[in-house]
């Protein structure tokens, strides 16, 4: 193809636009990764303005970071045990749902989606969900941060449509060969339904992993051995006294080995939120092929 002078040079600024638009949008993560391995003296030297990779990187504040009695590593564990069996109870659950609303004989049918219509306008409020939890012995308990979060009725939505506009004569053939409702939905629907059950489990692992707030209100200092990764960076850098309580918070947050505080923030951010960014492009090709699509049939 032979462009003019006119449309090279409009490439070009299209070309320079986004790649400037790039480089804005991805220095603060380059910027966390440079802090992360400076050392305090090239701190110091350049008055914490890094734009290139230090001159002399160390990992000294992954280490510290890894090292500091094992909490790091046990709140990892933690986000991936909730990231893990929060997604897959609630990609069950929602699925089975779903599914269940795209009947058009399901009894009950319409007053059912308007109670889900209505949950996703208006929520039951922070106080009743604590006492829910409360009541029900949860507090303390690591299902304290998964079972509130079962049933997303917006998820439930996006199933049944997906559900809906999949072939009918699909399922008629597979009724007249015998096949029952559960075998319909396991070896009929279930199979071509990967795009949207990827897509909205993604959205659901990344929610679960970046959940700090539900950690805070049912989960006290005394279990904090049930922190994920995330509640134990926030708690890391901004509750002191909850830092004091804790030994081996106190020795984390203690500077020396020659490491930056600000290098240990920054190395923890880059523990927090690498495995999301080692996922997330695996899974991209689903969002537009599972939900939107689904989302508009029917």
């Amino acid at each position: 193809m032979i462009f003019t002078r006119s449309e090279k040079i409009y490439r070009a600024v299209c070309y320079a636009i986004a790649i400037l638009i790039s480089l804005i949008c991805l220095y603060p993560l380059l910027y966390t990764i440079f802090v992360s391995v400076c050392t305090e003296n090239e701190w110091i030297d350049r008055n914490g303005l890094l734009f290139f990779m230090p001159s002399n990187p160390t990992l000294l504040a992954f280490s510290k970071v890894f090292g500091s009695g094992g909490y790091v590593l046990n709140a990892t564990k933690m986000s991936i045990m909730r990231a893990g069996i929060g997604t897959v109870f609630s990609i069950f659950f929602n699925v089975c749902t779903g599914y269940a609303m795209s009947r058009k004989n399901l009894p009950g049918r319409k007053p059912i989606m308007y109670v889900l219509l209505f949950t996703i306008l208006f929520s039951g409020g922070l106080i009743p969900g604590y006492m829910v939890v409360n009541e029900m012995g949860l507090r303390n308990t690591i299902w304290a941060l998964i079972v509130p979060n079962i049933l997303n009725a917006w998820n439930v939505l996006i199933f049944k449509q997906f559900f809906e506009g999949i072939p009918k004569e699909l399922e008629e053939s597979a009724s007249i060969d015998g096949a029952g409702e559960f075998k319909l939905m396991y070896k009929i629907v279930m199979p071509m339904s990967k795009p949207v059950i990827a897509a909205i489990g993604l959205f659901t692992l990344v929610g679960h992993w970046n959940s700090w707030f539900d950690v805070m209100l049912y989960i006290d200092v005394q279990h904090s051995n049930l922190w994920p990764l995330q509640y134990f960076t926030m708690i890391n850098f901004n509750n002191m006294a909850q830092i004091n309580s804790n030994p081996g918070m106190l020795e984390f947050m203690s500077s020396g080995q020659g490491v930056m505080q600000i290098s240990q923030k920054m190395a923890l951010t880059i523990v927090t939120t690498l495995p999301i960014l080692v996922i997330y492009p695996f899974f991209q090709k689903y969002f537009t092929k599972g939900v939107y699509t689904g989302a508009v049939k029917g």
